[in-house]
């Protein structure tokens, strides 16, 4: 071959080329082919891995979906229905209040009861609540817990302290923090259920009601601290916060 070449007087270039050639077909082609053969046979593996895990991940998503539709949501539908009982019921007693009207002889009784239907449900549905959706449900239920006082010592108290504008104040709309709380609780649930697009996170819905992640209110007036530290959770508070407010209502409206 080498004087084949020389006679047909092709050079050197020619020689580089024909061991070249000779090493590509004899040499390198074998070890490139298995060289390529392993990477992709390590890609296929890749790509079948990452197929298998999505695969978990889709089954894992859709059997924690079917949890929430066998258990988790009648739960929660008991616990919107104690809530929502509960609040009518609060929203009774405030007319009461700056009515200085009594309470029916069974009304304790029914927010017993309520207390715990509520308490049962909880106890069961938590454990499929994201933290931030606990601690506002368990919020609710100190709320529930608390009895309620005499609407006509809250009426001389506050009228003590203040005028008849923080009777007023304190049981208005505008300053229900209550209702606040379960606005942040049902779009919770309606987060945590999927009927509504939210892109909000849990802490994110907690700062939108005005709420920190202890689910206590961040920025309230004299009317809306006195209701919360005086009347929702009177039995939760101490003396140093139930005095703090007084003193604010006092400020405000004396």
């Amino acid at each position: 071959m080498i004087e084949v070449i020389k006679e047909l007087n092709l050079g050197e270039w020619a020689v580089a080329v024909l061991v070249i050639s000779a090493l590509w077909r004899w040499v390198l082609k074998g070890f490139v082919e298995k060289w390529f053969q392993h990477n992709l046979s390590l890609k296929s593996k890749e790509i079948e891995f990452l197929l298998k895990t999505q695969q978990d991940i889709t089954v894992r998503n859709a059997e924690f979906e079917k949890v929430k539709l066998e258990k988790a949501l009648p739960l929660l539908e008991s616990l919107s229905s104690v809530i929502s009982e509960h609040k009518r019921m609060n929203n009774s007693y405030m007319s009461w209040i700056i009515n200085k009207g009594g309470m029916p002889g069974n009304f304790e009784e029914k927010r017993v009861e309520l207390d715990g239907k509520l308490l049962d449900s909880l106890s069961s549905a938590e454990i499929y609540f994201p933290n931030e959706h606990r601690h506002v449900t368990r919020q609710i239920r100190k709320i529930v817990s608390c009895s309620w006082r005499d609407p006509s010592q809250i009426y001389y108290q506050l009228l003590d302290i203040g005028t008849y504008d923080s009777v007023a104040d304190v049981c208005s709309d505008t300053n229900d923090i209550y209702q606040d709380l379960l606005s942040c609780f049902y779009d919770m649930c309606n987060k945590y259920t999927g009927t509504s697009e939210c892109n909000e996170s849990y802490k994110e819905i907690l700062l939108r009601h005005n709420f920190s992640s202890d689910v206590k209110p961040i920025e309230v007036n004299p009317a809306q601290n006195f209701l919360w530290r005086h009347i929702l959770l009177h039995e939760y508070t101490n003396r140093a916060d139930k005095e703090k407010a007084i003193e604010e209502v006092k400020n405000e409206y004396s």
